[in-house]
């Protein structure tokens, strides 16, 4: 049992790394494409989408309201709620089964399973650090300190004291494997949008490599005639190599249909990006509790896996209570480009909060992929047709605003839209994006007079007079003055100055 709990590890890695790798690759060509194509012209047929173009209007959905700041910090603490319960199920479900099948059925008891319950929910600081989109320091300062308060937890409820050491390298076996996995897909900003929809393919195939490896071992004694031919021809370790990638010839097809069935079900608001990464992550947690306990008590131990379907059936029971309660805004988020790590420290800290209230818009770029991008975009590109989601007329931009998915996730936040333009098409996108939002948010940090798409798009808010709000994000780098002069036509109080991301929050939340 012990060469299979090895053996399993082993593909978990090689999985990981494996995902890790692809990533890096794909999420630089992936920008690469993009950049090429935005940076062409559209297809010949598509004559008509040019920048002073009348764009076709976008309808009104509803009625506009006003963004209740609220509303919002309900919908906050409602959802923080749901995954710290969330987290403390699984924790004491896994407690209970531990109890029972790995431990000892004696040692079962209310306050024994409480306790290690606590313990085994560790995952909770990890899980405020994906909700509210810490970076990884703050969010693994976060699970040393829960795991520090856990290490008093336990040596007080201890049945008979434990070294502290002891206590440390226990607590430390839970995390260190799923830390170690969370940081190879998800602490690179480059691909943490990537690594987590690649990694079932890669885990599937790393799995079958190992199997084929375990099986030339378990026949060395006694291989087949082909084996020996094999090896005598190529030599051991292209052999070896061979050998452990033939699989993939063979599951290649399967693993690829898996990641279609996932992005497909994600285009059907099946589950939402959140709860995705809490699944992978929770899947990781609780199968490196029950590898170790493989070898000390056999597939008993796979117990450990069944807390993880409480994540499903929560998300399907509380589909209701966590439903917006109000109709939502739509928010339209335009910036400087080329400015990536200060438009996504403004995503993480303002956009994902607004995503509990109401919709996003934006026009695509390259500085928010990390952020932005989905499965359903991800097999787009891997397919070959990310250029098919390029606005290149008026009709396909009408028809992506059909498109647009303003529907709340089963967890009740609100997906982000993005129009992918060519540098022709982009003025036409931003007029229709214009008449389809309520609020505005514009970082205009970096600006000067020669951003002339910017000074574009303050004239195309200025000519705007249903949008509720513009909040303006400026630092000492921006010429306020010019911004303000594009800006002069507009009605009185509609355009507001923000210095923070704090001041973001309440302005666009401002009554």
């Amino acid at each position: 049992m012990a060469m299979n709990t090895g053996a399993i590890l082993t593909a978990l890695m090689l999985g990981v790394v494996l995902t890790a790798l692809a990533s890096w690759v794909v999420s630089g060509l992936y920008r690469s494409r993009m950049l090429a194509l935005m940076g062409s012209a559209p297809p010949p047929d598509a004559s008509r989408a040019q920048g002073d173009a009348n764009p076709p209007s976008a309808p009104r959905r509803r009625p506009r309201v006003q963004a209740d700041r609220r509303v919002r910090q309900q919908a906050e603490w409602r959802y923080l709620a749901v995954v710290t319960g969330l987290s403390l199920l699984i924790g004491i479900t896994q407690s209970v089964l531990a109890l029972l099948f790995i431990y000892g059925d004696e040692l079962l008891s209310p306050g024994r399973a409480l306790t290690l319950g606590l313990v085994y929910a560790w995952p909770m600081a990890l899980t405020w650090g994906l909700m509210r989109r810490w970076s990884w320091g703050r969010t693994l300062f976060a699970i040393v300190a829960y795991l520090i308060v856990m290490v008093a937890l336990v040596s007080w409820r201890s049945v008979s004291p434990q070294p502290l050491t002891q206590s440390l390298a226990w607590l430390g076996g839970l995390v260190l494997i799923p830390i170690t996995v969370t940081l190879l897909i998800g602490a690179s900003g480059r691909i943490r949008a990537v690594a987590p929809y690649l990694l079932p393919i890669f885990l599937l195939l790393a799995g079958s490599s190992v199997i084929a490896l375990q099986l030339m071992v378990l026949g060395v004694n006694d291989p087949p005639r082909w084996l020996v031919v094999l090896v005598g021809t190529l030599g051991a370790w292209p052999a070896i190599v061979l050998l452990a990638l033939a699989p993939w010839v063979l599951l290649g097809w399967p693993a690829w249909a898996i990641a279609r069935v996932l992005a497909r079900a994600y285009r059907d608001k099946r589950f939402s990006d959140l709860w995705y990464l809490l699944a992978a992550y929770w899947l990781v947690v609780l199968a490196a509790t029950a590898l170790p306990a493989l070898q000390g008590v056999g597939m008993i131990a796979l117990t450990q896996l069944l807390p993880w379907l409480w994540i499903p059936l929560a998300g399907w029971a509380l589909r209701g209570w966590l439903a917006p309660r109000t109709p939502p805004p739509t928010l339209l988020v335009l910036r400087v480009f080329q400015q990536d790590a200060a438009v996504q420290a403004l995503f993480d800290r303002v956009v994902e909060r607004w995503r509990l209230l109401g919709n996003t818009v934006l026009i695509a770029g390259t500085d928010l992929l990390s952020r932005t991008l989905d499965p359903d975009d991800l097999f787009t590109f891997l397919d070959g047709r990310l250029a098919t989601r390029f606005i290149g007329s008026d009709a396909q931009l009408a028809e992506r605003l059909r498109g647009m998915d303003f529907a709340p996730d089963p967890d009740g936040r609100y997906r982000v839209n993005e129009c992918y333009c060519f540098d022709s098409t982009w003025k036409a996108a931003l007029a229709a994006l214009v008449q389809q939002s309520d609020v505005v948010l514009m970082d205009l940090r970096g600006f000067h007079e020669g951003k002339d798409g910017c000074r574009h798009e303050l004239r195309a808010l200025a000519g705007a007079p249903h949008l509720q709000r513009v909040v303006l994000l400026h630092d000492e780098s921006t010429k306020r003055a010019v911004a303000e002069s594009d800006i002069a036509a507009s009605a009185a109080g509609r355009f507001v100055w923000v210095r923070t991301l704090g001041e973001v929050v309440e302005a666009l939340h401002a009554q």
